[in-house]
């Protein structure tokens, strides 16, 4: 035709990369072809940037590519199938909720699984269902989810309580939980549960987990949600369930144990990350051999792949938690930063705009945000607001930023339910600058990383005679205190 013309489906909306336009009489410009983007459009809810210009990148990937799946339902791909995968969604929660306002979008999605819920407990790995991963109705096992899948049942609305403090999501999912650990008990004989994906996509395996068992991920999982099940009980005021779920989740790491743990080698597998992240991360791990296993994690992270990841869609996110956790933010940054395969740097370096669903690339979906999950790491391990689980929903903070390589500053908002939180860093010679602020109503524990504790000021005075700061302990190689609302300045001796 001639003059302007739209094409714009009002029922469905296309994933691409590049366009095709034949017949034109002229070259075309820039400015011949605009393309809609189109996705749910939630709130920005914060920002991150730092010294490091390879991680600024990754995070404008991460943030692109979950609007870019973004559609009513978290899907895990926007030109290929447009579903909610329940582990794609679920494991990118806690980035997704940094970067973007999502409480009724999430709320939501918890209602379409409740809904896909089969009446014998099994909980379906798409949601909404279009029928494809439902048992079969006479109650025989049909196609079974994976736990790291069905198990979002649980995992939703607990990460909702934790960071929007809604308690009611906690009484509308609770009975849904109670059956869908019931279906997975029926089908874990011995405690040890089935699997048919583990660390999906785990570097190299084009599928299903090979370095990692799939039953030990999936066993894992199933530690995770008792052990929330029992929480929620608490917080429903059902404390008899609560000591049962307890009891149960005491029963799975036991077993757990007894089938993958080898005591002597401090291994959980022969060369998986996963494994040990994950028995880490849940505290399933007998507190005697954690170090030995954290020993071991570091090694084949740092020896057997230089530095590099192994893991998959389910294990990244805990890998670096069990670093952050442990210490070894050091090592989780130089794993954040590499720029080789297998890496974040990698795909960049591959023009990547959005985050792939393999490390491979390959014949996958180059537009998944599951591997983004460790924008989250980026928001708690580098700038360091993290959720206190003794406040929900930021009434307690946590701010616990940890320094890493070459890096110089970090600086990260967030925009809770409770108003705006900031944290920000930055090293100069001998010595490190902390910039915190927390709304009205709140109070943080903070943790300023100096190995001179007694020589933290705040405001240009020693910290213990600051207003509104309450020195409560010194940990290895930093000073905690406990603070109100308002804004703080620290200042540290850093080496």
């Amino acid at each position: 035709g001639t003059g302007r013309e739209v094409f714009e489906p009002r029922f469905t909306y296309h994933g691409f990369r590049y366009v095709q336009v034949t017949g034109l009489t002229e070259r075309p410009t820039l400015e011949t072809l605009t393309g809609r983007w189109v996705h749910t459009d939630p709130e920005p809810a914060g920002d991150f940037a730092c010294s490091n210009p390879l991680l600024n990148r990754l995070q404008d990937l991460i943030r692109r590519t979950q609007l870019n799946n973004l559609h009513g339902i978290p899907t895990d791909c926007p030109q290929r199938e447009k579903i909610g995968w329940t582990e794609d969604g679920c494991v990118t929660m806690e980035e997704a909720m940094f970067n973007f306002a999502l409480p009724q979008f999430y709320t939501k999605w918890l209602h379409d699984m409740l809904d896909a819920q089969d009446a014998n407990g099994h909980a379906c790995p798409i949601a909404p269902s279009p029928g494809w991963g439902r048992s079969q109705a006479d109650g025989a096992p049909g196609v079974l989810s994976d736990p790291w899948w069905g198990g979002a049942l649980v995992r939703t609305p607990w990460q909702l309580y934790r960071y929007y403090g809604d308690r009611r999501v906690l009484a509308e999912a609770y009975p849904a939980i109670t059956r869908y650990l019931a279906y997975v008990g029926q089908h874990a004989p011995g405690r040890i549960a089935w699997a048919q994906e583990g660390d999906w996509l785990e570097v190299g395996s084009g599928g299903p987990s090979t370095r990692t068992p799939p039953p030990l991920a999936s066993t894992a999982a199933y530690y995770w949600y008792a052990t929330i099940a029992s929480q929620m009980a608490a917080q429903l005021n059902r404390p008899q369930e609560a000591r049962e779920y307890e009891e149960l989740a005491q029963a799975i790491r036991e077993r757990f144990n007894q089938k993958f743990f080898q005591g002597a080698t401090g291994l959980y597998a022969a060369d998986s990350q996963t494994a040990p992240a994950l028995a880490l991360c849940f505290g399933l791990t007998p507190p005697a051999a954690r170090s030995l296993v954290l020993t071991n994690l570091v090694r084949n992270i740092t020896v057997a792949h230089t530095n590099h990841l192994s893991t998959g869609i389910v294990g990244t996110l805990y890998l670096f938690y069990a670093l952050m956790d442990a210490g070894q933010n050091d090592l989780a940054y130089a794993v954040a930063t590499q720029k080789d395969f297998p890496s974040w740097g990698y795909m960049l370096a591959h023009g990547a705009t959005t985050i792939w669903e393999a490390w491979e690339g390959g014949d996958g979906s180059h537009n998944h945000p599951a591997l983004g999950s460790v924008g989250a790491w980026l928001y708690q391990g580098l700038a360091g607001i993290r959720p206190d689980p003794s406040g929900p929903g930021f009434k307690r903070i946590i701010i616990h930023p940890e320094p890493a390589g070459d890096l110089m500053w970090a600086k990260a908002t967030y925009r809770s339910v409770r108003g705006p939180i900031l944290s920000g860093w930055r090293r100069e010679p001998r010595t490190l600058w902390l910039t915190i602020s927390l709304p009205p109503n709140t109070t943080a524990t903070v943790f300023v990383p100096t190995p001179q504790p007694e020589a933290v000021a705040e405001g240009g005075r020693p910290a213990v005679a600051a207003p509104g700061v309450r020195f409560l302990r010194r940990e290895p190689g930093v000073a905690v205190f406990e603070v109100g609302s308002g804004r703080y300045d620290f200042r540290a001796p850093y080496p």
